[in-house]
C-alpha cells in the first residue's frame, strides 16, 4: 500500500469531513493550496514540518495521520458469473507487494476490490446497470435511495412484479430514470432471478426467468451500509466503457486486475453475456494487446481466465498458475463442474 497515498486521503476526508475547501485550509495551515493537492493526490513527499501544520489546523493528533487503517467489512452485493470470492485467497498471495493506483476494468461484482479496499482505484465495467449501484455507493444520498426503493421492491416481491420490473428496459423512457431507481431494479432482478445470474440478450434487455422465490432479501443487513463508507475513505474513479479506455492513465507502479468474459473452451457452453456484446476471440487478443501495451509502461498486471490452449498460447511469456475451481458453465444448475482457470501475472 502506498504510504503517501494513504496520508493524502486521510488529510482529505478530515478536510472534507469538516467542510473546508483547499483554499481555506491553506490559509489556516500556510501550505500552499497546490501542494495541498498534490499532497492529498499522494503525489509528493512530505515534510514533517507541513504535516504537523496539516494536522494542527484539521484538529487532529498527529499518530491518527500514521496509524494504519482498518478494513471495512463490506462484500460483493451482486451475485456475478465469473465472481472470485471463492480464489481470493490464492489472488491475494499473488498481488505485488505495493502498487499506485488499482485499476479493474472488468469491475463485475467487485470481490477483489472490496477484499483490498485500495485508497485509490479506478473500476469499470460495460454493464450500465452495475455501474448505477457503484455510483450509488459514491453518493451517500443516492445510496439511500437505492436502499429505500430497493426494501419496497422486497416488499412487492411477487413473480407479477418480477416481470413488470423485468420488462422496464424495453421502455424507451428507461434510461431517464434516476439512477438510484436503476440500480435498486438491478440489485433486486439479481437476487430475485433464476440462479442469481445477469444476463442479457442481443439487444440488451435483461431476460433471466424468475427464480420463483417466495421471499427475497437483496441486501445483507448487518454489513449493506459499510459500502458507502468505504467509497467515502477513498478516491475510487467510476467509468462505463471499453476496457481499453479504463487503462489509458495507468502508468509504472499502478496495479491493473484483468478479469475479462472468459475464453470458451471449443465444444462446451461458457458464459460471456453480461451485456449486448459478445466477447470473441478477437476480444481477448485486444485485452492481450493491451496487457502488453501495460507491461512495456511498467505497470504490474494479473490477469484470470479459462485454462484454454488459446489463452496458454496467447501468454506463453508470461508467468501462468493454473487453479482448479468449480464453476456454473451453463445456464442450468446442473452445469456446475470442477474447471481450471488460469492467474497470469507479469510479474
Amino acid at each position: 500500500m502506498d504510504l503517501l497515498l494513504e496520508l493524502g486521503n486521510k488529510i482529505k476526508n478530515r478536510r472534507i469531513e469538516l467542510g473546508m475547501s483547499q483554499d481555506e485550509l491553506a490559509t489556516i495551515s500556510g501550505v500552499q493550496r497546490s501542494q495541498i493537492s498534490k499532497i492529498e493526490s499522494g503525489k509528493v513527499d512530505i515534510q514533517i514540518s507541513t504535516v504537523q501544520k496539516l494536522a494542527k489546523s484539521l484538529d487532529i493528533v498527529l499518530p491518527d495521520l500514521f496509524k494504519e487503517t482498518k478494513k471495512i467489512n463490506i462484500h460483493p452485493f451482486v451475485k456475478w458469473a465469473g465472481g472470485k470470492k471463492k480464489l481470493l485467497g490464492i489472488i491475494r498471495q499473488k498481488l505485488p507487494l505495493s502498487f499506485g493506483t488499482y485499476f479493474e476494468p472488468f469491475i463485475g461484482g467487485g470481490a477483489l476490490l472490496f477484499d483490498i479496499q485500495p485508497k485509490k482505484a479506478v473500476i469499470n465495467d460495460a454493464n450500465e446497470e452495475l455501474i448505477c449501484v457503484y455510483k450509488c455507493l459514491q453518493n451517500q444520498d443516492l445510496f439511500e435511495k437505492m436502499k429505500e426503493k430497493i426494501i419496497v421492491y422486497e416488499q412487492m416481491h411477487s413473480d407479477k412484479h418480477f416481470y413488470e420490473l423485468r420488462e422496464m428496459d424495453k421502455d424507451e423512457s428507461f434510461k431517464d430514470l434516476p439512477v438510484y431507481e436503476r440500480a435498486a431494479r438491478m440489485i433486486y432482478l439479481n437476487k430475485a432471478c433464476f440462479g442469481g445470474l445477469y444476463r442479457v440478450n442481443s439487444s440488451g434487455y435483461f431476460n433471466v426467468p424468475s427464480g420463483k422465490k417466495t421471499k427475497v432479501s437483496c441486501f445483507d443487513r448487518k454489513t449493506f451500509d459499510n459500502l458507502p463508507k468505504y467509497f467515502k475513505r477513498s478516491n475510487i474513479t467510476i467509468l462505463c466503457g471499453d476496457f481499453e479506455a479504463a487503462l489509458k492513465t495507468a502508468k509504472a507502479g499502478d496495479f491493473v486486475y484483468l478479469d475479462p468474459p472468459y475464453d470458451s473452451w471449443d465444444g462446451k457452453q461458457s458464459f460471456t453475456d453480461y451485456n449486448e456484446k459478445d466477447f470473441t476471440k478477437e476480444d481477448q487478443k485486444r485485452v492481450f494487446k493491451c496487457f502488453q501495451k501495460l507491461t512495456s509502461k511498467g505497470v504490474y498486471v494479473m490477469l484470470s481466465n479459462h485454462n484454454t490452449e488459446y489463452i496458454r498460447k496467447l501468454y506463453s511469456d508470461y508467468n501462468i498458475v493454473v487453479i482448479p475451481v468449480n464453476r456454473m458453465i451453463s445456464s442450468s444448475l446442473k452445469g456446475r463442474t470442477r474447471v481450471e482457470e488460469v492467474i497470469i501475472t507479469n510479474y
